[in-house]
Parts: C-alpha cells; structure tokens; sequence
C-alpha cells in the first residue's frame, strides 16, 4: 500500500487559521451571550421598576442607569483627587492662584497690576490690592457693553448676580471653567457621597427655579447663578423626576406647581433637591395651599387650565401624564391629616433632603427637620457663592453643616476677625495654611473669573482640619448686622434671640422674619428713637400682647451688652414686633427675585422691600 500523501505547508496554515477563526467567533458569541443575559437581566430590573411610582420609558430608564453610574465614577475620581490635594494645601494654592494670573496676565485689569511679573504669593499680596465688590464696577460695566480682555480673556459667556461685598447687588464675570469646576469638584462629588452612605438613592425630584434670561447691552446673558455645563444638565436631568421641557417655563408659580405635579406622582422617590432649604420651604408651602388643585390633575391626568402655560407646553406636559386615581386619593388622605411630616408620609421611602443650608436659609432649614420634613435627613451638601465653589460637605448625616475648603477652586486668604478693625481698608491675611481651629474669619478669595483678594463678607469659624485642609462652619456675612448706633447685632446673633424669645410665646411657633433698621423706613417708621424694626410670621397664635412682644427687646438686653447699654441710656428705642399675613414672606421671595437680586436676606436693606413687608401686616 501506497503511504498517505503529506499535505502542503499552506494547508496547515490555512488548518490553524480556520481554527483561531472558529475560536474567536466562539469568544465573541460567548461576550455577545454575556451581554444579552445582563440585559435581560437589567430589563427585569427595569420592568419590576415600572410597576412603582412614575412611568418611564424604556430609554429613559436606560439613561438613567447610566447617568447614576457616570456621576458616582465622576464624583469618586474626585473625591480621590481631594485626599490627595489636602495633603498639599500650600503646594496646590500657590499654583491655582499663579495659574489664574498666567490666564489673565494679558488683560488690561492684568497689566495694570503687573500680573506677568508675579512670581509668588508674597508678590502678589505686595502689589494687589485686598477688594470689595465697588471694585470691579467699572470694569463690570465696559464688560456689560461689549468691551474684551478687560477682566479675562475674551468676554466672559454670562454674566453672575451676586450679593456683592456689602449685601447689595452685584454683577460678576462667569467662565465655563468655573462652571465645570463647580459641577465636577462639588455636585458630582456629594451626589456619589450621597449614593455611598444611602445605596438605595436612585430616584429624586429637583426643585427647579424658574430661567429667566436678562441680557447686557452687548448681549451677554446675566444669569443669577451660574448655570451648570451642558454634560452635567444631561446627566442630571436623567435623574429628575421633571420632564426636561418642563425646564423652559419661566414662571415661578407656574414651574413650582408643575415640579410638584411630577414629583408626587413618583411615590418612590428617595431624595430631594432644591437650590437652598428657603426655596424647599417656600415649595412646600405652596404644597400647602395648593393642594387640592394638584390631587385633581393627577387624578384627571392633566394640567389644570388655570396654569399660565403656553399651549406647546400644556400639550407636552399634558402627553407625558396618566390619570392615577388611586394615588390622588392617596395623597389626599395625607394632605387631609395636616402637614407635619408630610414628606414622609407622601414619599414613604424618602431618604434624604439635598440643599444649601446656611447664612439667610437657617430658619428654613429648621422649618424642614421640625416640620415639612421630619425624621429626613437635610444635607447642605455645598458651600458654593456666585463667584465659585468654596468648599464641599463630606458628612451628609451630621446636623451641622460643616465644609472641608476645595484647594483646587479659589485662593483663599483669611482676615482674623479679632484683629479686624473698623475702617481699616488693607488689614494683614493669612493663607489657609496658617489658620487655627476655633478661629473666626472672614473669607477672602481670588477666582479664575477676574476677582483678586476679593473680600466675600462671609465670616466662617474653623471647626477641624480634614489632612490639611480647613473645615469651616458659615456663620453669617458681616453686611448682614443690625446697628443703629454702632453696636453692632449679627444676623446669627439676632436669630438665635429671636428663637429664644419665640419659646416665651405659648404655642407660637416661628414660620419668616426678616428685619430692618428704623431709618430705612423714613416716615413709615413708628417711634422717634432710632430701633429695630421686626417682621413675623407665626403660626399658632392670632396676636401677641404689647408684653409678650417686649419679651424679645428683654431676650436682645440679655444677649448683647452693648445692645443692652444704649437701650439703658435711651439712645435705642425697644424693638417694634410687626405680625404680617399668611405667606407675606413667600410674597416676599418672589417679589425680590422678580426684581433681579441673587439673594434674600433677613435684614433688609432697600427701602422698596420693606414697603412691600409693611403692606402685609396685620398687627
């Protein structure tokens, strides 16, 4: 018999060929296997999911999946840049602040002050000077009217409203840098805080205040915060229980009753969001007084003809309802048995309050633990002003709020309040390394926006360290104190007084204040005496007595001697205790929005907002 023929070299070739081919082909299908079964298996958690709380669509769900994962892995990178950058405070300042003056070095404010031969902190300290907000307006101004380079680089894209220095408004540049810095460095590091100490948190309602864009004369949108980068709005809003078109209206009733609609539609909601606890107040007392209104469009499916909306608007909201019976007779049975605690009880699985709680919004935080939102824990997860991000609050379970300073955000300089003296223009700083713990301080920063040594107003206290990094608990702004000869009562102070006193009034409890100085009045003023003029909302009570309201001038005496001495003297007449009409304040709210400012504040400084409190009052 003949041997077997030996097949050719190529044929062996072509034999191994074919089998890696076949072997890949069954590595693909086995992925392609893998992939299919976590889909189904993510379709099943889908599916389950739709059998609760508001429909979704598919790709809804889907993108919300992965705007959950996005965020967490955006805000652990963070949080992981954060421990590192806290071990180098000094080393990372130094940098940031010769950074901004390198981007602006060419810009006419950056050769005025010789920005390009600075080379350390110590020159810089030397040939700029400490800033307030009167500062800049001039140069705000040419920035307004089209004039480039003046500030920064080019002409910023908006322009920010803030409370300025001295509690009045003020206009300062924005940069998409800032922005990205404030998403990336604060809101995505806190919401995967938040997703690491409440797992179960995937479903929220955001409640949006109302856009409404103003322009400078060149065309530059003036905006009253600075609006998240476009990524972060994605990724956000797939988190939101409002529909995204809902975002374009621009009234703020209009848009409150439609954030509501949507939001207690969902009764699997685990977290609320708002700007501030005073915007989350004011949301739920307009649940309050409108409720029945909203039972009845969930229970019908559609938007009440009442609401001020285009018909587009109407027509898209009214597509993305269902009429839902069982859950509006739910609800009404809540809404029925009073509003304490009616968070909880509306969003049995509700987890978690996220809202900036300090300075003017402390009385509406309180307002929140002890009423609206009982046993939910309120986390003001950011310290954030108009002219940057400052800090970021690692302790979402704490009751006080307490922020660890963003070394990579602004240069800080600190000014030692116990050696601040009235008058002096150019007092000495410190940096945030040589702070001390218990320390007072009122905060200085520079930012990549063209602000240099600016003075903020904010008085912190520094209540630890975090690696190196200062932890500081807002306190109040130095702008915001009463003095009508020179004494001198912070807003912290007078509203710890006033809670005092409110105890001395049986069955009161506090709703709003605000205050303001006799001479802002003019002739509306009672009294000779210059003195204080109190406004209140309370509940509980229909009046009080000329001696129950003296109790607060007594409570003010004991509080602050100074106070307590010109009061002896004569020179201060006693507090004059005003009660005004249910929901004046968030009358109040809205009128100041309305009329451009980026802040309410408690003691009120224009003549025009104390004329509209003193039209509500009733007593």
């Amino acid at each position: 018999m003949s041997s077997p023929r030996a097949l050719p070299p190529d044929c062996y070739s072509n034999l191994y060929y074919i089998r890696n081919c076949k072997m890949l082909l069954l590595l693909i299908c086995v992925v392609l296997g893998l992939l299919v079964a976590g889909g189904f298996l993510l379709l099943l958690k889908v599916i389950r999911h739709r059998t609760c709380g508001r429909k979704k669509s598919m790709s809804g769900l889907f993108w919300h999946y992965v705007a959950l994962r996005i965020i967490g892995w955006q805000g652990f990178r963070q949080r992981q840049h954060l421990e590192v950058d806290s071990k180098n405070v000094q080393r990372i300042q130094e940098d940031i602040l010769l950074q901004q003056l390198r981007q602006n070095q060419d810009t006419e404010y950056g050769r005025q002050f010789c920005f390009r031969e600075i080379t350390n902190l110590s020159t810089f300290r030397q040939c700029h000077p400490l800033t307030q907000s009167g500062h800049y307006n001039e140069y705000i101004q040419r920035i307004a009217q089209g004039e480039e380079n003046v500030l920064i680089s080019g002409r910023p894209p908006w322009l920010v409203i803030s409370s300025g220095t001295l509690g009045t408004c003020a206009m300062v540049p924005g940069t998409t840098s800032t922005a990205a810095d404030s998403f990336l460095q604060g809101t995505a590091l806190c919401l995967s805080t938040i997703f690491i100490m409440y797992p179960e948190v995937q479903e929220m309602a955001r409640f949006h205040r109302a856009f409404s864009l103003h322009q400078s004369d060149s065309g530059i949108p003036i905006v009253s915060s600075t609006p998240l980068p476009p990524f972060a709005t994605k990724y956000l809003s797939n988190l939101d229980s409002l529909p995204a078109a809902a975002l374009e209206i621009t009234s703020e009733p209009e848009l409150s009753y439609v954030c509501l609609l949507f939001a207690l539609w969902d009764k699997t909601l685990r977290m609320l969001e708002a700007t501030t606890t005073l915007h989350l107040s004011d949301t739920f007392t307009y649940l309050q007084n409108n409720w029945l209104m909203l039972t009845e469009d969930l229970d019908k499916g559609y938007l009440n003809p009442q609401l001020q909306l285009p018909d587009s608007m109407r027509q898209q909201l009214n597509f993305l309802l269902r009429p839902d019976p069982s859950r509006a007779c739910e609800l009404r049975t809540q809404f029925e048995q009073g509003f304490e605690g009616i968070a909880r009880r509306v969003w049995p699985e509700l987890q978690v309050i996220l809202a900036m709680d300090s300075g003017y919004d402390d009385l509406a935080g309180d307002s929140l633990r002890e009423f609206y939102c009982k046993g939910v824990s309120v986390y003001s997860a950011l310290y954030r002003v108009a002219e940057g991000l400052i800090g970021v609050n690692l302790w979402p379970k704490k009751l006080e709020q307490h922020y660890v300073l963003c070394p990579r955000s602004v240069f800080c300089e600190f000014l030692p309040m116990d050696h601040l003296e009235e008058g002096d223009q150019q007092p000495p700083t410190i940096c945030m390394w040589d702070v001390k713990e218990s320390g007072l301080y009122e905060l200085v920063i520079s930012n990549c926006a063209g602000l240099y040594r600016y003075r903020t107003g904010d008085v912190v206290m520094v209540t630890g360290f975090y690696n190196q990094c200062p932890v500081v608990q807002v306190l109040f702004r130095r702008s915001q104190a009463l003095s009508v000869r020179g004494e001198r009562i912070s807003e912290e102070r007078f509203y710890q007084t006033l809670k005092q006193a409110t105890q001395l009034w049986a069955g009161a409890r506090l709703i709003d204040y605000c205050c303001a100085e006799s001479s802002i009045q003019g002739p509306l003023c009672s009294g000779s005496d210059p003195h204080y003029e109190v406004f209140l909302e309370l509940r509980g009570v229909r009046n009080l007595s000329e001696e129950q309201r003296y109790k607060l001038d007594q409570c003010l005496q004991e509080a602050c001697p100074m106070y307590k001495s010109f009061r002896f003297k004569g020179s201060i007449g006693p507090v004059r205790v005003h009660l005004v009409q249910p929901q004046a304040f968030l009358q109040l709210h809205q009128y100041i929005s309305t009329s451009g400012a980026s802040q309410m504040f408690r003691i009120l400084r224009r003549k025009e907002e104390v004329e509209f409190i003193q039209r509500k009052v009733i007593s």
